[in-house]
């Protein structure tokens, strides 16, 4: 069986399979509707001339009958009707014969024996002798003393299925017009339609070949030219997924090589130089502050892709006692750094159900930026404000700022304002584009605001879609407070 392969061949198909199914349908019902209208029109005609020949026939039917006029009736109203016209009596026998054949015997059939009932034969049957459709009708006629008759008509249908005919042979005649206009109309649409299709599949060809410099030209509105656009979008995102790629792996290098390259010439100094025991303490201290910062480094790059990870691991969890245990694991550092920590938290928070250890890594990398840029003396803050739609949490220091040209940079990976400063102190330059991707991931946003030399605000914001109503058993905000008020460190503002 033959089965089109492509799109186009199917479309160019299809129109003229729908225009014939169509122009089909629609020529056999005309046709049917016509040839029942006509034969119904013709019936009706039938009857309507044996009910106007009753008046003159019934009183001739018995008694003294007429025969000559009879037959001459007969005739008459077969010219008039282009007809056979037989009148019969109640015996079946032939008074009048328009053609003169069966005068004078008897005429049996299903249409005269209905007629004699008192209802009207009717019948549509072939004659094999004249080779044409002949309509029958018997009409019944009642002489004045209720004796019954009947007018029997036989009328060629030669005509009607004539016309038929012609109308059949038109819808022929259209019906392969109109195939031929749609195999012409169907190539074209077809050709309309397929050509950006294969556009698309050659594009995306390219794009499996890591050719990522596409796009389609969006020519149209409908479904097409959305699957163009979202074609296009989808290859812009892949771009620039590969030119983040392409800058991770470099910034990823450049990380990497600085401290291998320092272990290198550290190992390779202790190999080919005599040192004293002092000195190599020394090389070996910076040995060890290479390797931790590499163990970090890669800590941080495991956490970037985990992110999804440990953010899907929800909990039910109080968040106020989350603060406050991070805030109790920050305060020694504060302390030896001589920070003072204060924070503003409602005693109504809701539950959420978030992952606690996400959660955590957020603050404690908002936390240890804090401390490690904000000078003895200063001071932090932790705040919670629920809102309309959202919990917004807060981390300000008095710390050394962030230059304006900077800020919106500061969340990219591997990013440092001063980098030199950032090596001293340990930074990776991921922190805080791990908080960005956790909190987007709820659904959440986190920003900066900043002023050099007067300290910084980081904020982030949860969305209250997941906080939950009521705790799943005990409540856990119900025991006592997690938080160490050790001076300076005090639950209250600067």
């Amino acid at each position: 069986m033959f089965r089109p392969r492509s799109i186009r061949s199917r479309l160019t198909l299809a129109y003229p399979l729908l225009v014939a199914a169509v122009m089909l349908l629609t020529g056999l019902l005309i046709l049917s509707v016509l040839e029942n209208y006509y034969l119904l029109l013709e019936k009706e005609n039938l009857e309507r001339t044996g009910r106007l020949l009753s008046a003159f026939i019934s009183p001739r039917l018995h008694g003294e009958r007429e025969p000559r006029a009879l037959e001459a009736a007969a005739v008459e109203y077969a010219r008039q009707l282009q007809a056979r016209v037989l009148i019969v009596d109640e015996e079946r026998l032939v008074l009048g014969d328009s053609a003169g054949e069966l005068t004078g015997k008897t005429l049996e059939r299903p249409e005269i024996e209905e007629a004699l009932q008192g209802r009207t034969g009717r019948s549509v049957q072939y004659s094999r002798l004249s080779r044409q459709q002949i309509l029958q009708v018997a009409v019944p006629l009642e002489d004045e003393d209720g004796r019954p008759g009947a007018v029997f008509f036989a009328a060629s249908l030669r005509p009607l299925y004539t016309t038929l005919a012609q109308v059949r042979r038109f819808f022929l005649f259209a019906t392969l017009a109109a195939i031929a206009l749609s195999v012409v109309l169907g190539a074209f649409f077809a050709r309309r339609v397929v050509r950006p299709i294969k556009e698309l599949t050659a594009a995306a060809r390219q794009l499996a070949e890591g050719k990522l410099e596409q796009k389609i030209p969006v020519t149209s509105r409908d479904e097409i030219g959305e699957l163009a656009m979202q074609f296009n979008g989808m290859a812009e995102s892949m771009r620039e997924m590969k030119r983040r790629l392409t800058r991770f792996v470099a910034d990823v290098s450049h990380e990497l090589r600085t401290p291998l390259a320092s272990i290198h010439v550290c190992l390779q100094s202790l190999q080919q130089y005599k040192m004293d025991e002092k000195e190599q303490r020394e090389f070996l201290e910076d040995i060890n502050q290479e390797t931790q910062r590499l163990i970090y480094l890669v800590e941080d790059l495991l956490e970037l892709t985990r992110r999804e990870e440990v953010a899907d691991k929800r909990e039910v969890v109080p968040l106020k006692l989350l603060l406050e245990e991070v805030l109790n694991v920050t305060i020694p550092r504060a302390e030896r750094k001589e920070l003072k920590l204060f924070m503003e938290i409602p005693e109504t928070l809701p539950l959420f159900n978030i992952s606690p250890a996400a959660f955590k890594r957020v603050l404690f990398n908002l936390l240890d930026n804090a401390i490690k840029f904000t000078p003895a003396g200063g001071w932090l803050k932790v705040s919670a404000e629920l809102k309309e739609k959202e919990l917004f949490i807060t981390v300000q220091d008095t710390g050394c700022g962030i230059p304006a040209a900077e800020l919106s940079l500061i969340f990219e990976r591997f990013y440092r304002v001063d980098k030199a400063r950032s090596r001293e102190m340990g930074g990776t330059g991921l922190g805080l584009a791990i908080c960005k991707e956790i909190i987007e991931l709820y659904g959440g946003e986190i920003g900066v605001e900043s002023q050099e030399e007067k300290g910084s605000t980081f904020y982030f914001t949860l969305p209250l879609e997941h906080a939950v109503a009521e705790p799943p058993g005990k409540n856990p905000l119900a025991g006592p407070s997690l938080f160490r008020e050790t001076a300076p460190f005090k639950a209250n503002n600067p």
